[in-house]
């Protein structure tokens, strides 16, 4: 299952590849933020999603993430 992201700017057409919908929008905002135009992001259905659309952007369900690790909380020095 792969999301892409298409967006022209000034080499041309870019193309990315991404596994969650939350990381294709992220490139999308990415890519925009860059001076990106015409950003667009295709669902693995195929459906296509103009950057006035991403809202309606389906969500990967929680099981299907990729689980991050993340760093064990440090408590504080107390004196």
């Amino acid at each position: 299952m792969s999301f892409s992201i298409k967006a022209k700017c000034q080499h041309g057409e870019l193309i990315h590849r991404r596994k969650t919908s939350e990381a294709a929008l992220k490139k999308a905002r990415e890519m925009s933020r860059a001076g990106c135009y015409d950003v667009t992001i295709t669902t693995p259905q195929g459906r296509d999603y103009h950057s006035s659309e991403f809202a309606d952007l389906p969500r990967t369900p929680s099981a299907e993430r990729p689980v991050r690790k993340s760093q064990p909380m440090r408590r504080p020095d107390t004196p």
